[in-house]
């Protein structure tokens, strides 16, 4: 209290310095945060560092060359089975391995070379050979793909890379008919980048214009002059620009989730400043001079609002604790925005109340009772007029809530958070519905040596899975692809060395590596819950055919492991988040009923999350299931504020009065910071990302019926709870 004190007196005698200094401060993160870089959301963000199962999921790309990246050209026409059209392709690798950065090309063509010798001028026997060698990269015969792997990964290389591919192709001399199309993942995330980079801009735009809005609406009663309004957006303004530049001396690159935090900052950041400049202007009316109503505004609101700050940091920071880097950086981003809002909600904005206000203090006539200030009387009434039934409703929310979580979906396909429309996505999706989906589970077996013996026992594991899993509609490994090439199995070692030998090295390579072998299976496991249950099922029955060395990985599995790490994080943030706030307000209070007050409303509000879930038919997505400790955060700040102002009224009115008066003149600033929370927080429903709507729409109903819990279950639970320690 006496910190704040001093700082407010320091603020109201050198205001024009604070000013000046502070947007000095912010030029220079303005031009910092000119420099950002964006990326993509990738799965080694996900998982905590040193995770079992995505470390083996790594071992196996790099074992068997699988972690390079890949583009693949659709070639489409009529019949794409042509000798011109081979000819073709055979010149577009050769133009595409003059690319820098562009290791291996396969085609059709360029396998049938390798095997045949050259390209065969009889139609049926190009037929036979593409059949027979190349029938994985020749789909349907209106269909070819070519396979360009990428020695380069770094997003910006990747993405000139695509640039420079797409040149080719547009002036290759296609034959008559003939399109070529690009997709693969470094396209998609090139797409992705763009899209998110095109979206973050339209979300905080729309943020911004959101928050003028609901200012307008809600918090012009509040001020005397209404262009004073605006300030407090100013305030989150200037904490985005400081933040976005600190991100980028960093080097850190946004993607699809730090980006969203943007219009988010935008919402929560505001809050602060209208606590403080809303008692700023309650002190004005009273007569008071601007350098004392400073000093009040910023210490009266204090306690409270570094109370809100920090539980609010408290939920974001409690994502810290799963170790996951996604959701580290995601906290610290926006936790880094909230103290730089606080600060500037105490420094910049006195100092700027101050200097724009030059009226005198005669008395200011109170101000006509305006529609909210009649909602704020009507539920201040209800409120303390019915405090058991608003309990018991609350229970009885918590209650349903608690079994809705156990019916919530996950969705751990991340293809899915991505919309739908992005080309690269398109053209994935047609590939899908020619050659099946592509779950493919790959079953690693370590070998001392390869023999005709482990090619069979391969070979009969293969049968014996796809006999009993009805998920596994296909079978891919070492003695399919012997089959594919030459019909039968080998009869000894020698002939399968002489076999091996004639594959080409690159094609071989998907399935030996050293003395490992991998067998592929595509599978129709399009839910979490069948790849859980598959991964399960596929671990039993290598058991049971009777290996004990092995390892099952593959996307599905990586998959069926993000949905148990998104669990086993939702329940760890929660607890965490409502252990960690309840120590802070202990500490700060010194009364376990009054640390618990705060929580009972927020608990209500998770409880109709999950209701809300289950109803609007939504999966729990990577970003969701932080919805649970952002709503603590959030949602804390409002019933600490009215806490806060109930604990305060009591020592001069009864319990009812109390009630009556905190909400009816704390429940204006906290309405308008709920308002522009969720305005922050609903700029992402305007987001072409599933993941993205999700998350704002849920965090909309989490941020305003925090609101609601905040005026009704709050002064409830404190009036029921005082009449108990009253008559004990």
């Amino acid at each position: 209290m006496r910190v704040l004190e001093d700082i407010s007196k320091f603020v109201a005698e050198n205001s024009k310095l604070v000013l000046a200094l502070t947007l000095l401060i912010v030029i220079l993160f303005l031009f910092a945060s000119s420099q950002a870089r964006f990326t993509s959301l990738e799965y080694k963000n996900m998982f905590p560092v040193g995770d079992r199962v995505y470390e083996r999921y790594q071992l196996y790309q790099k074992d068997f060359g699988i972690k390079a990246e890949r583009i693949y050209l659709m070639i489409k026409g009529d019949d794409v089975i042509d000798r011109k059209v081979y000819e073709y392709m055979l010149e577009l690798e050769r133009e595409l391995k003059n690319v820098e950065g562009v290791g291996n090309v396969v085609s059709p063509a360029s396998i049938i070379v390798k095997v045949y010798g050259k390209l065969p001028n009889d139609e049926t026997t190009l037929k036979y050979l593409t059949e027979t060698y190349a029938s994985q990269l020749v789909p349907k015969k209106t269909l070819a793909l070519i396979s360009i792997t990428l020695t380069e990964t770094s997003s910006e290389k990747t993405k000139e890379i695509a640039r420079q591919i797409e040149r080719i192709i547009e002036f290759s001399n296609k034959p008559m008919g003939i399109r070529v199309e690009m997709t693969g993942s470094p396209v998609l995330r090139y797409q992705i980048i763009q899209a998110t980079q095109r979206e973050t801009g339209l979300t905080t735009s729309a943020s911004i214009v959101l928050m003028i809005i609901l200012l307008v609406l809600s918090f012009s009663g509040v001020v005397r002059k209404k262009y004073t309004v605006f300030i407090p957006l100013i305030v989150s303004i200037l904490s985005v620009i400081v933040v976005v530049g600190v991100l980028s001396i960093a080097g850190v690159e946004l993607d699809t989730m730090i980006s969203a935090s943007l219009p988010i900052l935008i919402g929560l950041a505001i809050e602060y400043a209208c606590q403080v400049q809303n008692r700023y202007e309650h002190e004005r009316m009273r007569g008071i001079d601007r350098d004392r109503s400073v000093v009040i505004s910023v210490t009266r609101t204090g306690v409270a609002v570094i109370l809100a700050m920090l539980t609010t940091v408290i939920g974001f920071m409690s994502m810290a604790t799963t170790l996951i880097p996604e959701f580290i950086l995601f906290a610290v981003t926006i936790s880094l925005g909230l103290v730089v809002a606080y600060i500037l909600s105490i420094s910049f904005l006195p100092a700027t109340l101050k200097l724009l206000d030059r009226e005198e203090v005669k008395g200011v006539k109170r101000k006509e009772v305006g529609a909210l200030e009649r909602i704020l009387t009507s539920i201040a009434s209800f409120t303390a007029s019915k405090p058991k039934l608003i309990l018991i409703l609350a229970l009885a929310v918590v209650l349903a809530g608690g079994y809705a979580n156990t019916l919530v979906k996950l969705e751990t396909d991340t293809k899915k958070y991505y919309p739908e429309n992005l080309p690269a996505m398109v053209r994935f999706k047609e590939l899908e519905s020619v050659m099946g989906k592509q779950y493919v589970y790959t079953i690693v077996l370590p070998v001392d040596e390869l023999s005709v013996d482990e090619v069979r026992k391969v070979d009969e594991l293969g049968k014996y899975i796809i006999n009993r899993e009805d998920m596994v509609y296909r079978v891919d490994s070492l003695s399919t692809l012997i089959k594919n090439y030459f019909g039968t199995l080998p009869k000894n070692d020698l002939e399968l060395s002489e076999i091996l030998s004639r594959i080409p090295k690159d094609v071989l390579k998907r399935y030996v590596s050293g003395h490992l072998l991998s067998i592929y299976l595509y599978t129709s496991a399009d839910t979490h819950d069948k790849r859980v249950e598959l991964t399960e099922h596929l671990k039993r029955d290598v058991v049971f055919f009777g290996l004990h060395e092995f390892y099952v990985t593959g996307e599905p599995v990586i998959m069926a492991h993000l949905g148990e790490t998104m669990l086993n994080s939702q329940t760890q943030m929660t607890l965490v988040a409502y252990v960690l706030i309840v120590l802070l307000l202990f500490a700060t209070y010194r009364s376990i009923s009054k640390s618990i007050v705060p929580l009972v409303a927020i608990t209500t509000v998770i409880g109709i999350l999950n209701l809300s879930m289950v109803l609007m038919g939504i999966k729990q997505t990577f970003m969701s299931v932080a919805i649970n400790s952002i709503s603590l955060g959030l949602g804390i700040d409002f019933s600490i504020h009215m806490t806060e102002r109930y604990m305060e009224e009591r020592r001069r009115h009864s319990p009812k009065e109390a009630v009556m008066v905190s909400i009816e003149e704390t429940g204006k600033a906290i309405v308008t910071s709920a308002l522009t929370m969720a305005g922050g927080f609903g700029a992402l429903m305007l987001s072409t990302f599933p993941m993205l709507w999700n998350f704002g729409f849920l965090s909309c109903v989490a941020i305003l019926f925090s609101l609601i819990g905040a005026l009704t279950v709050v002064p409830a639970f404190l009036m029921i709870t005082e009449r108990f320690s009253t008559k004990i």
